[in-house]
């Protein structure tokens, strides 16, 4: 059996700790566009999907409501930069992309963020110079729990769907990876509990994300054999 040769990785609640930095920017930017405000606990039930899913879903905003919807995009995009000053990286995780980027396993970030936000926030967190790809939500026509970013993501790297390892802390993502068919690992370090991740069936769960170090590990040497 050959090693794994590339990671994907998901942002928010994996890589890191962002989720009341993206509550506070979507609260301006729904105020910006509807008179409907979600709570915090509707926003974060949603969280990995596209800010523009959450709109249409959680107000009386239409889809078809285009104008209204492009406003909304750009006053998150506006806010993003300014909220996520406050984020901080998850334990281990920087030193996880640097040791697997060290091995020489190309890394891919997937994210539901605008490439614009998750460019700044990936530098600002110093991960810009292990990350080398990216597939963001200007990237795909589906988004998570769709597989497309997915396998866009294994395509970026080079390689095969089976040659890569996915992790995420939301329901959307292992979905997402299991059906992509890549090495799905789940991680509950985000706001979903436990049993929401191993309902959709991960290959693996992790208590941490730097235990990602020691599954590639173990695929280096199948490499080697």
């Amino acid at each position: 059996m050959s090693g794994y040769q590339a990671l994907l990785t998901d942002l928010d609640g994996t890589l890191i700790h962002s989720q009341d930095c993206i509550c506070d920017a979507l609260f301006a930017a729904f105020q910006k566009v509807s008179r409907v405000i979600p709570s915090k606990e509707q926003i974060m039930g949603m969280f990995g999907l596209p800010v523009e899913v959450m709109l249409t879903t959680l107000t009386d905003i239409s889809q078809d409501n285009k104008e209204t919807i492009t406003q909304f995009i750009e006053e998150y995009k506006r806010q993003y930069p300014i909220h996520m000053e406050h984020a901080r990286l998850i334990d281990g995780a920087l030193e996880t992309m640097q040791y697997i980027e060290s091995l020489g396993c190309p890394i891919c970030l997937i994210t539901s963020e605008r490439r614009k936000n998750a460019a700044h926030i990936l530098k600002q967190m110093g991960l810009d110079r292990y990350i080398r790809y990216m597939v963001s939500r200007d990237d795909v026509t589906c988004f998570k729990p769709d597989p497309e970013p997915i396998l866009k993501g294994a395509a970026a790297c080079g390689m095969n769907p089976e040659d890569c390892v996915y992790i995420g802390e939301s329901p959307f993502d292992i979905k997402a990876g299991v059906t992509a068919g890549v090495y799905t690992v789940a991680v509950p370090s985000g706001n979903w509990s436990l049993d929401s991740l191993m309902e959709q069936s991960p290959d693996c769960v992790v208590n941490e994300i730097k235990e990602l170090c020691s599954i590639f590990d173990h695929s280096e040497k199948r490499r080697r054999i």
